[in-house]
């Protein structure tokens, strides 16, 4: 890896990948367009194809890639512009280059995976020539794979082809032609029939032009005694021009029957190569022709151990396995329903059974949803690697001098959520980068370095993740944010000096919301951080913010591994069952009644010494269900939850259990429900709401207010 210009293995394998790809499309395409010479969608597919392998050779620092590339789109361009004209040593150099594509990249994968020993090919004269050819000038010998003086490879079938037949041959391959030997060996059987074997030299017509006929005896030659009458001791040999491929000349010949028909695709040996090359090209399959179908390596060298699927396949996956998830749950319920009716039944043992396989359902139904979100999980590094190019352009644009720092780049996260993912990144980067760090000299007089820092953060946190923007700039001051808020109409001046800094800072995220002085490119307009919210609420995550001022701030955003399925807290509150996600609940207590405090509009209880502020689920829901004192004499059940750095305890009537549930998601006219972020199927059928933990705090607030 030491010659390579990034250290990352992983940005190579998905350049390994992708160019394996984009070689099966080009030569599909030239394919396609030996036969088609005029089509501009096939140039265009091919020029794109080729212009993507350069873009990504020169960013992972591939020279020898990145010059072949150049000098082949610059061909392609002059194709598809009508400059050059496609001819067939044209096309017979872009295959070349194509092969010499192939093996300067099956190297880079020798390289990365340290298996086998790297080619390293020289492809300056091959650059040479496709210079040459642009300028107007005519290509090598070498290069295009044919010398006009060279001895023409005959196969042994076609050995006493005479003198006529090789110099007709030869001439034709010099200009580039396709030519092939047909041997043909007729049966006795044809006698009779209505066949005429020289009819043979009409249907050539079909497929190209015929070059040379000759009829040639049979070895061993046969004598007037061993002679048969109904035999044929002459075989036909004919040398075509293809214009046809070879598959449809097969077709063609392949309807003569009681015969035995042979096709041999010729070259020409260049004089300065050796005899064991020749000996090589006379079975049958020309150097070029085999070049394109295997590539000069091996194929189990250059095999891929990579598949790829296409993101509506695996959301196909996906929901299957959520409704197996759907079906594990039904059974289970309807288990739990079966067996204290069939308790002292002769049914007992095969309801015993039936629960012995429900566990083992349940057992194999998991291990299928994990290995499912694995196929789903990506490292965040392909959505950080994105922001050191960003970072460095808005630092030169403010004249601030920013270092930025990425660390738990192998943390992996659903597909799904990682593309929603960017945007609130790059707002928050962006304030970073123009509201938390500053210039230069402000920073050397605070007694700080001049050049800023800017950490990215992932890890994992039990079923979530974590990502962390942290920057050592001048940190949010909640005095100007309480000026800001009053002055914006948002809050009264009392209830805004009663707000304690945490809960003011929080502000920030309010629609239209922004210190800044004047709008620049950068921010200014009051609309990134409430996007950043609502954005990532959409993910079922949370985004909070601390911050010190004159040392700096940590934005910290937490989100699910998976949007499908969620492990959640089943809780009942009046008639109703509702579900909470797990990542959200801290703790369930049992509090005595007596035990809550009333403060002013809020309620409270002492938990290990610490005030939490609690409220009924069904009063932040606005229910019609009444208290019932008498169900809570023996105590409340409360769940604390925990979302944006804030806690507080949620009252229920009960806790059901802990379970898995597939997030489906509500109908338009329900997705405006305050609290609710979505719905499940329960085993009996019934549907259960899924909460937002963030908007019940923040109708908790809204209710004390």
């Amino acid at each position: 890896m030491s010659d390579f210009a990034l250290d990352d293995p992983s940005f190579y394998e998905d350049f390994l990948v992708e160019a394996q790809e984009h070689f099966e499309q080009i030569e599909t395409n030239f394919l396609a367009l030996e036969e088609s010479p005029g089509d501009l969608d096939l140039l265009n597919a091919i020029f794109r194809s080729v212009h993507t392998i350069k873009g990504a050779a020169g960013f992972l620092g591939l020279q020898k890639v990145l010059s072949l590339a150049h000098i082949g789109e610059n061909v392609l361009d002059d194709l598809r512009k009508s400059r050059m004209e496609l001819t067939e040593r044209v096309m017979e150099l872009l295959f070349e280059t194509v092969d010499m594509l192939k093996v300067l990249v099956d190297d880079v994968r020798v390289q990365v995976r340290k298996q086998g020993e790297a080619e390293d090919p020289d492809p300056s004269e091959l650059i040479r020539n496709l210079e040459a050819l642009k300028k107007g000038g005519e290509a090598s010998v070498e290069t295009s794979g044919a010398a006009v003086t060279g001895h023409l490879n005959l196969p042994p079938a076609l050995g006493r082809v005479n003198e006529a037949g090789r110099q007709a041959a030869a001439a034709a391959l010099a200009e580039g032609k396709t030519v092939l030997g047909i041997h043909v060996e007729l049966a006795g059987a044809i006698y009779g029939t209505a066949f005429n074997p020289f009819s043979m030299f009409q249907m050539v017509e079909l497929v190209g032009k015929l070059l040379h006929k000759q009829m040639i005896p049979r070895e061993p030659q046969v004598d007037l005694e061993s002679f048969e009458d109904r035999a044929f001791h002459l075989d036909l040999v004919m040398l075509i021009e293809a214009t046809e491929p070879i598959e449809e000349v097969r077709k063609v010949f392949g309807a003569v029957a009681n015969a035995t028909i042979t096709f041999h695709p010729l070259t020409l040996e260049a004089a300065s190569e050796s005899a064991a090359a020749g000996e090589g090209a006379g079975d049958g399959l020309p150097v070029a022709e085999d070049r394109r179908k295997s590539g000069r390596r091996g194929e189990d060298k250059g095999a891929s151990d990579t598949i790829r699927v296409s993101q509506a396949k695996l959301e196909q996956f996906m929901n299957i396995v959520a409704e197996l998830i759907i079906s594990k749950t039904m059974i289970s319920h309807l288990v739990e329903r079966l067996m204290p009716q069939v308790n002292g039944h002769p049914a007992a043992a095969v309801a015993k059974e039936l629960a012995h396989a429900s566990v083992y359902l349940d057992h194999v139904s998991k291990e299928i949803q994990a290995s499912v979100l694995g196929i789903r999980m990506v490292p965040v590094k392909t959505i950080f690697s994105k922001f050191p190019r960003m970072l460095r352009d808005l630092a030169k644009n403010s004249g601030k001098k920013i270092d930025l720092q990425m660390v738990g780049e192998d943390t992996e996260i659903d597909k799904s959520i990682i593309e929603e993912l960017g945007d609130p990144m790059i707002h928050l980067i962006r304030n970073s980068a123009d509201h938390g760090i500053e210039l230069p000299e402000a920073r050397v007089k605070s007694g700080k370095s001049e050049v800023g820092t800017v950490i990215l953060r992932a890890r994992h946190e039990g079923d979530s993740v974590v990502v962390e923007i942290e920057d050592d700039g001048k940190g949010i001051d909640p005095t100007v944010i309480r000026a800001k808020a009053v002055e914006k109409g948002l809050m009264s001046q009392d209830r805004a000096d009663a707000m304690p800094d945490d809960e003011v800072i929080e502000l920030i995220f309010a629609p239209g919301f922004s210190t800044a002085a004047k709008v620049t490119d950068i921010s200014g307009r009051g609309v990134g951080m409430d996007v950043v919210r609502s954005n990532v609420r959409k993910l079922n995550g949370r985004v909070g913010v601390r911050s010190t001022v004159g040392k700096g701030s940590v934005f910290t955003i937490k989100l699910p591994l998976t949007l499908a399925i969620i492990d959640a807290l089943l809780v009942k509150s009046g008639n109703q069952v509702f579900a909470l996600p797990g990542t959200s609940v801290e703790e369930t207590l049992i509090v005595p009644p007596e035990s809550v405090s009333h403060l002013t509009s809020r309620q409270a209880i002492n938990l290990r010494g610490e005030v939490l502020g609690v409220c009924r689920l069904k009063h932040l829901l606005k229910s019609a269900s009444p208290d019932n004192a008498a169900d809570e004499i023996d105590g409340l059940s409360v769940v604390v939850v925990s979302a944006a750095g804030r806690r507080m305890g949620i009252i229920v009537d009960s806790f059901v259990r802990r379970q898995e549930v597939v997030i489906k998601p509500l109908a338009p006219y329900l997705a405006s429900l305050p609290g609710i972020s979505g719905a499940s199927i329960m085993g009996d059928g019934g549907v259960v709401l899924i909460l937002d933990p963030a908007e019940l705090l923040q109708l908790a607030v809204q209710e004390a207010v």
